[in-house]
């Protein structure tokens, strides 16, 4: 007897057989005629807008560091040029703007996302395409751990990151408030193998968890959620937060001090300059997706547009999976101005 359930499983896997003895069609690649271009193309995988909430200052940082670079060209020499694709539903449409930079807009190398699960989606494209992708601002080591040689990731990682926050704790009992999104999920994963929480609330935003039961809370979460979970917190409460607290949304939002690891030390001038340049405020972020798409144009001035050998230079500035090589993470406090 043919049930029901068996009935579907054919009828979903005829298309699949059928499929199988369609002669090959060959995929579009990018020309090969670069030196045709006026430019040297860079693709950006995020929004092009420096007020976008998750990822304006990863945009103002990428797009800063490429007008810098073509300020201090000399005559002759082609400029580059950003490209930037996006979908704010990233995981329905981000993996094909990411194939839209590598193939259509022939970009030499590629700097996103603007979050963890973004750069995960641009990681699984680059394994196939094969061009180097620079991941600024994502502390998610398992980026790295699939071993894409062209996946190249500056920000400190979540294992520096857990041992700041691990030191912060100084042995307490503590509370976790953990997001559902995919950074902070990756983040407590990290902490709590370090140091075991004694209550643990795992919450989907804008839901909010409970209130904690030990005086000792860490939070970890994107901006906004973050920002409404300190201000209903006890005042007498010890709070540490993950790398979310130094964003400019929280920025005259926290309601108290927290304690945070810190991602680089600050370059005030850099955030002045930016502030300027596109009339928005700045972060850590900015200044980590300046500094890593400055030295991404160092190495195509240096190796020329030819991927390959772009990534040969950057596997040379980088550890051997991947990661800028740090030591060390401090724990700062962040102020509420």
């Amino acid at each position: 007897m043919i049930t029901r359930r068996h009935f579907l499983a054919v009828q979903a896997a005829a298309p699949y057989l059928d499929r199988r003895g369609a002669p090959l069609q060959p995929g579009e690649v990018p020309s090969r005629g670069m030196d045709s271009l006026p430019y040297l193309p860079i693709g950006f995988f995020g929004p092009e807008d420096p007020q976008h909430e998750a990822g304006g200052t990863v945009y103002m940082g990428v797009r800063l560091a490429i007008e810098h670079a073509n300020a201090r060209l000399g005559s002759g020499a082609k400029p580059f040029r950003i490209f930037s694709r996006w979908s704010d539903n990233p995981w329905r449409a981000g993996a094909a703007a990411v194939v839209r930079l590598a193939m259509e807009d022939r970009a030499v190398a590629v700097v996103g996302g603007i979050d963890s699960a973004s750069t995960h989606l641009a990681e699984q494209v680059a394994a196939k395409a094969l061009f180097p992708l620079v991941d600024p601002v994502s502390t998610d080591e398992t980026a790295n751990a699939a071993f894409v040689p062209w996946i190249f990731s500056w920000a400190p990682g979540d294992s520096l990151i857990a041992r700041a926050i691990q030191s912060g704790l100084g042995g307490r009992r503590y509370t976790l408030l953990a997001s559902t999104d995919h950074g902070s999920r990756q983040l407590a994963r990290v902490l709590s193998r370090m140091a075991l929480p004694a209550e643990r609330h795992d919450f989907q935003p804008p839901n909010l968890p409970p209130d904690p039961s030990y005086g000792t809370v860490v939070v970890l979460a994107p901006p906004r959620p973050l920002c409404a979970i300190v201000e209903r917190l006890p005042r007498a409460a010890r709070v540490l937060c993950g790398p979310a607290a130094w964003s400019r949304f929280c920025r005259g939002r926290l309601a108290r001090v927290v304690l945070a690891p810190t991602l680089d030390a600050p370059r005030g001038d850099l955030l002045r300059a930016a502030a300027d340049r596109f009339q928005a405020a700045g972060d850590v972020f900015l200044q980590l997706a300046y500094e890593s798409t400055a030295l991404l144009l160092e190495c195509i001035q240096s190796a020329g547009p030819n991927r390959s050998a772009v990534r040969e230079q950057l596997a040379a500035r980088f550890a051997p999976n991947g990661r800028r090589a740090i030591s060390s993470v401090l724990l700062q406090e962040v102020s509420p101005s």
